[in-house]
């Protein structure tokens, strides 16, 4: 019974977005991403990021929908790329039906990018969700399909921010870097190791990725005992995006 309710509890955790209800240091660090982020992009012409983490609870998807909103809040044309093509996880944290179209019928020629670009009615980004889960997530993502898919993008959006499964798992984040600009590492207090950061930084490395630099959810610096600086502890369950519902079909033109 106890298993049966740590796994019920799991999978209704519910999304901290950044807005009205975050807490201050939250939404604060988010625009420090945001900016930092920014002046790269103005200097390199950095414009399609990756997120990825080491391992599983890492809170990679949480990250790539808070600086895509961020962004997004900033003015600029902004979509988040569903291409975890094994779990689906920004459609499940949005709320998105499973029937959307997405990448994968994109890819199989099911579905024009039209079809698959939703917009929704309490956060200012498109997303391109993943679609019904392929077989063979890896070898779909490294089709041609996929990467005139981005070339598309590129020219209607002013950033891209792909959600990938951890890089140190699966190879789906190292198949991806090829088609990205830059790569945000994400790493969570008390379940990164030391080890499993600097292998996926060999990882990343190893595919020619430009990592960008590292993003550390879930520090509290009231732990360590500092008493100044902006500290906060990253959750699941402070802030409920239940009423993120799907608004509308998002065209590019």
């Amino acid at each position: 019974m106890a298993k049966k309710k740590r796994g019920s509890e799991k999978s209704q955790r519910k999304l901290l977005m950044v807005g009205p209800d975050a807490p201050f240091q939250y939404v604060e660090a988010y625009k420090s991403l945001r900016t930092n982020l920014e002046f790269l992009s103005a200097s390199t012409g950095c414009k399609v990021i990756l997120i990825t983490s080491s391992v599983q609870e890492e809170g990679k998807s949480n990250v790539a929908i808070n600086l895509a909103s961020t962004m997004a809040s900033g003015g600029k044309r902004v979509v988040l790329v569903d291409s975890d093509l094994r779990k689906g996880s920004l459609s499940r944290y949005l709320h998105l039906s499973h029937n959307r179209p997405g990448i994968s019928n994109i890819v199989a020629g099911q579905a024009t990018l039209n079809d698959a670009l939703v917009r929704f009615k309490n956060v200012q980004f498109t997303l391109l969700p993943v679609g019904p889960l392929p077989p063979n997530p890896s070898e779909m993502l490294s089709l041609p399909a996929v990467e005139q898919m981005f070339d598309t993008l590129r020219e209607y959006y002013d950033y891209i921010i792909v959600d990938t499964p951890p890089v140190s798992v699966v190879t789906d984040a190292a198949v991806m870097c090829r088609m990205v600009d830059g790569v945000v590492l994400v790493v969570r207090s008390g379940v990164t190791t030391i080890q499993g950061a600097q292998l996926s930084k060999k990882k990343l490395e190893a595919v020619g990725a430009r990592i960008l630099g590292v993003v550390l959810n879930d520090y509290d610096a009231r732990r360590i005992g500092r008493r100044d600086g902006y500290s906060y502890a990253y959750s699941y369950n402070y802030y409920a995006g239940d009423d993120q519902s799907e608004d509308k079909k998002a065209t590019l033109s």
